[in-house]
């Protein structure tokens, strides 16, 4: 895992963290759009992961013989 996607993490957590404490008090609204900033945070972390994974699969098939 890199740095940004470590981040990316970090900030879910305390989305999450800070969006249950605005939901627990009432603040629908605030609670609504933290929602959105998590899903947001879903969208990259994939996105960080996605090229990774692709350049795994690369190296795992250049191991095994198999032309991609």
């Amino acid at each position: 895992m890199n740095k940004r996607t470590e981040t990316l993490e970090v900030l879910k957590t305390e989305l999450s963290r800070l969006c249950a404490l605005a939901d627990d008090e009432g603040f629908e609204m605030i609670a609504y759009f933290i929602e959105t900033a998590i899903r947001e945070s879903d969208e990259q972390l994939s996105q960080e992961r996605r090229p990774v994974v692709g350049m795994e699969l690369r190296l795992a098939s250049s191991r095994s013989g198999t032309v991609g």
